[in-house]
């Protein structure tokens, strides 16, 4: 009996395979029909289902905040190939009562198969964080609205997180359901570090802030806030410790000021000078300079609105030591005239020009003990911008015209008040040629960089460079307090030598043609002084300087 029933099942069901050659009718696969249909089509079929899945929108909500991903975006898959072989699998299994069972269900269209759809769990966790980025919430800390002097509190409000877990299990179960959908996130509440009590504190100080008007003043210039300036000044920041803090806008308060008054309080600073009279000399008192702080005016500002002081003061910022303060000045004891040096010149050459800029640039100059004062250094460069002419120099055994010429006569002139003061003349040189305004082996010449002049004040007591002239003349003092006794000698002329004559070719001259660019001069010749310190304690000292003059030659131009 059994083995006939087998024999007509057998029977049967190599009958249907015959008429039906495709898929079993009846078969439905996420709700398409893929029944009665060959391969090739079951495939398209499955296809198109996969294009639709993976556009499914997934939304995750929460109160009226979404975000939007497709199955794609979450690495939603279906697996094609293993679908179709599943679809065209029934009815055909090796077994043939469980095939001739599916061809009996396919009578009855109720044959219903999944797809083999999958979903990557790291793209999931990667959407899922977006999302709870999109959707989590801050907690809203207490704090203050200003528009001038009208002030809004705004309350804390608790702030939320998003559970990413949960949000990737639902968006994992929601797709392999059935395609898109609304998730609704499960969200944790975070509380604020601020209360209703701390907004009530801070508004309490606002209000205070802006009862009444302020004034900033420094020296005769003043600066009045108003009310509504103030609260346009002002914010709340929520600190870690749970408080609310009232603040001043630092560049809000430098914008409300305005460059104009800011410029009016602010004032370079002023060294202590030294003004000579006569033969004496007196100090002159300095004073700080002050430059504007925004941070420190802010800070200043805050703490006037907030305290229960006057409601003027003075800004506060930044002050500025000057170059020399008042008691630095005192300190260095510059009471009286040391010593005095003049030289004269004719009137009225462009070289005292240059004379009279160079003196009233080192002009009041003030050196410490232990400092060297560099002529150079204190001038600079001689050129056309800082006034300097053209005027008579010294170049190469030469007498030219170049910018800055004639500033030797100041170097002499500074040198020897420097010589007779009893201070260390650290690097000078002399003339070349012995010139008869100056007194000889004491004197010096200047050209920059490399010819200086530099005295080191080496007296325990400060040092003051005068300058003064007359059309005619140049004068260099020092003031500070005689400290050495100074005498001096100078020794006999020695190694006389005459001039000679130089020749200069200058091919541009007709041939055979002599020009005298430059008459014979002094004869050269060596010379010693001797400067003798006395110092208060007995001490003396002798110092010997040897000068070795050229002979000025005579030069003539030619062409031979």
């Amino acid at each position: 009996m059994l083995v006939g029933l087998l024999l007509i099942s057998a029977g049967t069901l190599i009958g249907l395979r015959f008429a039906r050659a495709g898929s079993l009718p009846g078969i439905t696969v996420e709700g398409i029909d893929v029944g009665g249909r060959s391969a090739a089509d079951v495939r398209d079929r499955i296809t198109l289902l996969a294009q639709r899945k993976g556009d499914a929108v997934i939304v995750a909500a929460r109160d009226e905040e979404h975000h939007r991903g497709t199955a794609r975006d979450l690495g939603y898959s279906l697996d094609i190939d293993t679908t179709v072989e599943q679809i065209m699998y029934r009815g055909r299994q090796g077994n043939p009562l469980v095939a001739l069972a599916d061809h009996l269900r396919a009578f009855r269209g109720a044959l219903h198969l999944p797809a083999l759809e999958s979903v990557r769990e790291k793209a999931v966790a990667r959407w899922a964080k977006r999302a709870a980025v999109a959707l989590e919430r801050e907690p809203r800390e207490g704090r203050l609205r200003f528009d001038g002097a009208t002030i809004q509190a705004v309350q804390p409000r608790p702030g939320q997180t998003v559970d990413t877990g949960d949000l990737q299990e639902k968006a994992t179960a929601v797709l392999l359901a059935g395609g898109g959908g609304i998730i609704n996130v499960m969200t944790n509440e975070t509380d604020p570090r601020t209360d209703a009590a701390d907004v009530a504190d801070v508004l309490g100080q606002a209000e205070k802030a802006v009862a009444k008007p302020v004034t900033l003043q420094r020296g005769d210039d003043r600066a009045t806030l108003s009310p509504d300036d103030i609260g346009n000044l002002l914010a709340t920041r929520a600190t870690s410790d749970g408080t609310i803090r009232l603040r001043v806008k630092p560049s809000a308060l430098t914008q409300t000021l305005g460059a104009d008054t800011i410029s009016a309080f602010e004032r370079e600073p002023q060294s202590a000078l030294f003004e000579v009279d006569g033969n004496s000399i007196n100090l002159i008192k300095g004073h700080l300079g002050f430059s504007y702080n925004e941070s420190k005016a802010a800070k200043q500002l805050l703490d006037v609105l907030t305290g229960g002081r006057g409601r003027t003061v003075t800004i506060a910022g930044d002050t500025q030591e000057p170059e020399l303060s008042n008691a630095e000045a005192r300190k260095l004891n510059i009471v009286e005239r040391v010593s005095t040096f003049t030289t004269y010149h004719a009137c009225c050459e462009s070289r005292v020009t240059n004379i009279h800029r160079i003196a009233d640039i080192v002009d009041d100059a003030v050196i410490k003990p232990g400092e060297t004062f560099s002529v150079n250094g204190h001038v600079g460069e001689r050129t056309a911008d800082k006034g300097f002419v053209g005027g008579g120099a010294i170049f190469e055994g030469e007498f030219v015209e170049q910018i800055g010429g004639g500033v030797s006569q100041f170097a002499t002139t500074t040198y020897n008040a420097a010589f007779f003061g009893g201070y260390e003349i650290v690097e000078h040189k002399t003339h070349s040629y012995y010139i008869s305004r100056y007194p000889e082996g004491r004197e010096a010449t200047l050209n920059y960089p490399d010819v200086d002049l530099k005295i080191r004040n080496n007296s325990p007591h400060g040092m003051v460079l005068s300058t003064s002239y007359t059309g005619e003349s140049i004068t260099v003092s020092v003031y500070g307090k005689k400290w050495v006794e100074v005498g001096t000698t100078t020794g006999p002329r020695t190694n006389i030598k005459q001039p000679k004559t130089q020749y200069k070719e200058n091919d541009d001259m007709p041939k055979g043609k002599e020009h005298v660019i430059q008459e014979a001069g002094a004869a050269g010749f060596d010379v010693t002084v001797t400067r003798t310190l006395k110092f208060p304690d007995g001490e003396t000292r002798r110092e010997e300087i040897f000068t070795r003059y050229l002979p000025q030659p005579r030069i003539i131009e030619r062409n031979t």
